[in-house]
């Protein structure tokens, strides 16, 4: 994907231009377009609000949008002394890219277990119950 990411930059000067060009709309910035979680919580995107509502359903505590310790960096969520990101963004772009890079060695530093998550985690329904109860619920 970075190769179309790159290429639309080139051609049309950003990426919501050329998403602009193609007759849809763009977000004027990323994760601009914020989802209520079924619990009231604030998520920065659908897939985050599945994964909220699904804790939610499952009676779950956490909390959203913790910060790691001494870093600008916020985690999707906290549970059971675990932070729990969905790295949706992955491969997509090279500077989210290095934030993941940050956040595991903050997360090794700090000594709090980091749990990651991706879009290949969250369908179909079965593939998040089945990682979200191995990695969440069951106590590692």
């Amino acid at each position: 994907m970075y190769g179309i990411y790159k290429t639309a930059r080139y051609l049309f000067g950003s990426w919501n231009k050329a998403v602009k060009a193609s007759g849809l709309k763009p977000n004027p910035v990323m994760f601009s377009e914020k989802h209520i979680a079924n619990d009231g919580h604030i998520c920065d995107s659908l897939a985050e609000k599945i994964i909220d509502d699904w804790l939610y359903s499952e009676k779950v505590p956490h909390q959203r949008n913790i910060s790691y310790a001494n870093s600008p960096y916020t985690a999707d969520f906290l549970i059971n002394g675990k932070l729990l990101e969905f790295f949706g963004l992955a491969g997509e772009m090279k500077e989210y890219d290095k934030i993941i890079l940050e956040k595991r060695k903050i997360s090794i530093k700090s000594k709090i277990p980091l749990i990651e998550m991706y879009p290949k985690d969250l369908f179909p329904i079965e593939k998040l119950n089945q990682f979200l109860t191995t990695n969440v619920l069951i106590k590692k």
